[in-house]
């Protein structure tokens, strides 16, 4: 069977014009599941060549069945947690006949926690289990490469709810990769588990999700959890048809999202816009700080707040003015009416505002009481931020 390309079913709307084969326009629902998008492809296909293909009526007609899976959920932090809940739910309800849990440790995690609070057997990894014990592993930010042995002792193998709309931003971080690098949109992919690489499995269903310019890592978190926790029980209610339909990725368009540590936070404004740095900030601000040093001192410094560079639009043509020659790293305390005042600093193109200042080992500041306290006695050129070299 061949199967359509990724681009025609990640589209969540799209208007093909007049082709060949007669076909003027063609609408993709909001939520359409690859299956769906190839069935749809070929009825179309088959009714403007005028020849009915039972097969595919027959597949569209079938109504969803009841799937009762014994199932083995493989999950952590809050992301994955959301999606136990939709899964423990549907234990209730008798969709799935058997759920259990599998976590690196008994240390805490929120999923671990969850499963003792609710009585659901817990497992360490790698589980102790019988082949055939469990139909399905169910994976959800697990951190951890899953082994080929482990993957054999499921009947109907595992899958995976990936943060991302693959084969973009494969590895363990995407939703901190995708805000970071200011993407405008992402998704959820359920996808198949395949041993020794993170996400390159078959992809079952997808679904995208907006980001907007000022959301955070938390937030989109949020958001994506919920998608992808209720993605996953359309694929379990129906998985015969999904995996039927299943597509490969395409390599060639991958990208990577590994996994995150101290050393991300770091700001050079040498190398690093204004747009950049506030994007650094938006999606690792409830994880870590950014920091740099404070020149005069070679202090170390936290920033605990980061605006827009659109908070301070109507203070850009005055900074290039008054500071034409600033070099990046440069901090200004500006002060502008009621729109406020900010601590702003040169960046390799355009100035950020920050706030929530971290000194050394001091307790948090205001932008106000660090310009008051270190920057009153400076010159311009002694003024400034720059690039924590220490290696964390």
């Amino acid at each position: 069977m061949k199967l359509l390309s990724t681009n025609f079913w990640l589209k969540v709307s799209a208007s093909v014009g007049p082709s060949a084969n007669g076909i003027s326009s063609l609408l993709v629902a909001p939520r359409m599941c690859i299956y769906q998008c190839i069935l749809t492809s070929r009825n179309l296909q088959s009714t403007s060549s005028g020849h009915n293909n039972n097969n595919t009526k027959k597949t569209q007609n079938t109504n969803f069945k009841e799937t009762k899976l014994k199932v083995m959920f493989f999950g952590t932090d809050d992301f994955a947690l959301e999606t136990l809940k939709k899964l423990h739910t549907k234990e209730k309800l008798n969709v799935i006949r058997d759920l259990e849990v599998c976590c690196i440790s008994n240390s805490g995690t929120s999923v671990y926690k969850y499963a003792v609070k609710n009585g659901i057997k817990t497992h360490l990894y790698p589980p102790q289990i019988d082949t055939g014990q469990f139909d399905l592993g169910v994976v959800a930010s697990f951190g951890k490469l899953i082994s080929s042995s482990v993957i054999s002792k499921f009947s109907r193998g595992m899958i995976n709810v990936h943060g991302s709309l693959l084969p973009k931003l494969r590895g363990a971080a995407p939703i901190v990769h995708a805000i970071k690098q200011g993407m405008s949109e992402t998704g959820v992919t359920i996808m198949k588990i395949k041993p020794k690489k993170f996400d390159v499995g078959e992809m079952l269903a997808q679904e995208r999700i907006p980001i907007s310019p000022d959301m955070t890592r938390k937030v989109l978190t949020n958001q994506m959890a919920t998608l992808g926790s209720q993605l996953l029980c359309d694929v379990l209610e129906d998985l015969d048809n999904y995996e039927a339909a299943a597509i490969i990725q395409d390599n060639s368009e991958a990208t990577l999202a590994p996994a995150i540590n101290k050393s991300i936070a770091a700001i050079d404004f040498n190398t690093q816009s204004a747009c950049d740095i506030y994007n650094l900030w938006r999606s690792i601000e409830d994880l870590m700080k950014l920091r740099c040093r404070w020149k005069p001192t070679n202090t170390s410094i936290r920033f605990g707040c980061v605006y827009s560079p659109e908070r301070i639009l109507h203070l850009q043509q005055k900074l290039a003015s008054e500071y034409p020659n600033s070099e990046p790293g440069c901090a200004v305390w500006m002060k502008y009416g009621k729109q406020g005042n900010f601590l702003c600093i040169k960046c390799c193109e355009g100035w950020i505002a920050i706030d929530k200042i971290i000194y050394g080992t001091k307790k948090t500041m205001s932008a106000n009481d660090f310009a008051n306290g270190f920057m009153k006695n400076n010159s311009q050129t002694e003024s400034m931020f720059i690039k924590d070299e220490t290696k964390l």
